[in-house]
């Protein structure tokens, strides 16, 4: 009905009608269906209703959609997606809406050359509808909590104490700042094991427990493979195939297989659990799937995206047990061009599980107490031949590789952090890295080819501006002579090259990353920047990624079954908006590990404090400067604390004391001392020696 109702009032001859002369243009004899489609589309702010009572699209009538930018001072500016400029809302016309908050807003001036005015005349969706955070003497303290406003609670259960953590409903906003709140839930006690991370899980609305429905359709998935599962499917349960994963890894989703043929071509086998086999479209397993979006892997525990029966179980691709995979397997020469390639429904049998620790000792020449086989010894040896003939002409083409240092936080047996390393990167963990890329790219080529609906990788082009900056940085530094007029992939890499180990590296780094988009997935084929790849997808995790799974489903429809056109149509609705769920679910994972890791180095730093640490700057700000000690753990060192006042040059991302000349950078080496760490806010406070 709603959409009934849009193309009537899309039609260039449409004249504003009531609910009744809709209804019977329609031929609707029941007029409630039209009235209940209106209210929705009226309260959604697609439509809006005249003073006559009579409904036209909003656009049509002066008005637009958009999500406030509220600035401190009350004023505002809405965001419209696909417009140019934002719209500017005085103070006295924000109503009650909060920042982030989705609002119709009427359009009041609008001139050539001049701002846009507007007044906010429905708030459509609130950004902020529930306040996670410590309960205290009648109001509710959030982690996240915006400077000025105050969450009152006028509504709480029985057994409410002080420094009690819950869960509130928003129940009434204002404009001067407190929201009363009605407590929902109460989840904790600041003093219980673990409570900080589950105070981050429950504010950023990740799912924790599975629901019953969903663990007693994990139960009836059978723990082995049947016989009839064979049925359609290669048989590979007698080739040579291993898994190379993390020391502690539970859910392993690929699988390698390797030769080097007697015409010099590798022929690379990626095999890939066959979760689709289990995990049925609309199914109670898919439903919860797609809510996660992904598995989140916090510091000292998972938040699987499938119970583990499945994700540790018969999806895993152990050792020495028959799986379901779906197997790419490619030909591929000494130029990295696949020759040739299959995707195909396949059964495997990984002979060993391998980890990276003790491949690498391979690798590098050592013995390892668990590769003892000369036949695995002799495969990861052409595993790496043909990782380095991948990862060379990648770099030819333009790929651009951003070294990331990535902690790893060390617990004791009673859960508490007792060391932070920095996570080793070997060549095993860069040999499976090229392997997936790689399958990745056939995969999207496959199906670009045939021009279906898919779900892509994408990375989009980085800002122009913000790269030309970067350029005439580097060149008034001197690390290159002229700026390019059209900045390509190489143009980076050189850069990169150029100010690797000097002085400025971090900093170039750092504001080359700025100029990056960030990638995501899209049912739009618009290439992979940072990778330098025409297509790309994600199809090597489905146990933990629910894009993995849906490109698993696609390859299942497309190759390995007949379908028409209303299997095309059913994804080409469904791609978009499964884009834009998972790619959120994606950066809510990344917020959460985020803010976990940094409340356990604070935890690890807790008992540190006055003592003196080497730190190197990480990056400048108008309050402060983040340094990093070598284990990654960052603080700040704030603005207030510096022996002297400070300028602050940020076209070149350096601080100059006022008095003593003196220039601070990044990546500039500094010593600190230690003067908080919190870790229930995983804030880090240093001073300089």
């Amino acid at each position: 009905m709603r959409e009934k109702l849009l193309a009537i009032m899309t039609r260039p001859d449409y004249r504003f009608a009531d609910g009744f002369q809709l209804a019977r243009y329609l031929k609707e004899k029941d007029g409630r269906a039209v009235q209940a489609a209106l209210l929705e589309l009226e309260n959604d702010g697609l439509i809006v209703k005249t003073n006559q009572g009579k409904f036209g699209l909003a656009e049509d009538m002066g008005f637009v959609r958009g999500h406030l930018d509220l600035k401190a001072a009350g004023y505002g500016f809405l965001i419209v997606e696909g417009r140019d400029n934002d719209v500017f809302i005085p103070a006295n016309r924000v109503m009650n809406a909060m920042d982030g908050d989705y609002c119709l807003v009427k359009i009041r001036s609008q001139k050539r050359d001049t701002r846009t005015e507007g007044e906010i005349v429905k708030i459509i969706k609130r950004n902020v509808e529930k306040v996670i955070g410590e309960y205290f003497q009648g109001a509710i303290f959030s982690k996240n909590q915006p400077s000025g406003i105050i969450y009152k609670v006028v509504s709480k259960p029985s057994g409410l104490v002080d420094h009690s953590y819950v869960s509130a409903k928003i129940i009434r906003y204002s404009r001067i700042g407190i929201l009363d709140c009605e407590i929902t839930e109460i989840f904790g006690h600041k003093d219980d094991p673990g409570i900080e991370i589950i105070e981050v899980v429950k504010r950023l609305d990740i799912p924790y427990d599975f629901p019953d429905s969903v663990l007693q359709a994990a139960a009836m998935v059978p723990e082995t493979i049947l016989d009839s599962d064979f049925e359609g499917r290669v048989d590979l349960t007698n080739e040579i195939i291993f898994t190379i994963d993390g020391d502690d890894t539970k859910d392993i989703d690929d699988a390698i297989s390797i030769s080097k043929l007697s015409d010099g071509l590798y022929e690379l086998g990626v095999h890939i659990a066959d979760v689709s086999h289990y995990v049925k479209p609309d199914s109670p397993l898919d439903k919860e799937a797609y809510q996660r979006g992904t598995s989140v892997y916090l510091a000292d525990r998972v938040i699987p995206m499938l119970p583990r029966a499945l994700s540790n179980g018969i999806c895993s691709l152990n050792p020495e047990v028959s799986r379901l995979a779906i197997s790419c397997t490619m030909k591929i020469n000494k130029n990295a061009e696949v020759m040739d390639y299959r995707i195909y429904p396949s059964v495997i049998r990984s002979i060993q599980q391998l980890t990276y620790k003790e491949a690498n000792k391979v690798l590098d020449g050592q013995e390892s107490i668990k590769i003892k086989s000369t036949i695995i010894i002799d495969k990861l040896k052409v595993m790496r031949e043909l990782a380095e003939i991948l990862n060379r002409v990648r770099m030819e083409i333009g790929s651009i590789d951003f070294e990331t240092i990535e902690p790893k936080i060390m617990f004791d047996v009673d859960g508490k952090v007792n060391d932070i390393v920095v996570r080793e990167r070997g060549v095993s963990e860069r040999i499976i890295e090229e392997f997936m890329l790689v399958a990745n790219q056939v995969v999207a080529t496959e199906i670009e080819r045939k021009k279906l609906p898919f779900i892509y990788r994408i990375h989009e082009e980085p800002d122009a501006e913000k790269l030309k900056s970067l350029f005439l940085l580097a060149k008034e530094l001197g690390y290159i002579e002229k700026i390019p007029k059209r900045i390509q992939h190489q143009d980076l890499q050189k850069l990169l090259a150029a100010v690797e180990d000097t002085e400025y590296d971090k900093v170039i780094t750092m504001l080359m990353l700025r100029s990056m988009a960030k990638a995501k997935y899209s049912e739009r084929n618009l290439g992979h920047y940072g990778l330098a790849f025409t297509d790309y997808t994600h199809f090597t995790s489905p146990i933990r990624r629910y894009p993995d799974l849906l490109v698993h489903r696609m390859l299942r429809s497309y190759l390995f079954a007949d379908f028409d056109d209303s299997v095309v149509n059913e994804y080409e609705k469904l791609l978009p908006d499964a884009a834009i769920w998972t790619s959120k679910t994606e950066r809510r994972s990344m917020v959460a590990e985020r803010e976990i890791d940094d409340m356990k180095k604070a935890e690890f730093m807790e008992n540190k404090i006055g003592e003196e640490f080497e730190a190197i700057v990480a990056s400048l700000t108008r309050f402060g400067m983040f340094v990093e000690l070598p284990n990654t753990v960052e603080g700040l060192v704030h603005l207030s604390t510096f022996p002297e006042a400070i300028e602050y040059d940020e076209d070149r991302m350096i601080y100059l004391g006022i008095s003593s000349r003196k220039v601070y950078n990044i990546g500039m080496k500094v010593r600190v001392k230690l003067i908080k760490a919190d870790r229930v806010s995983g804030k880090i406070d240093f001073v300089l020696v």
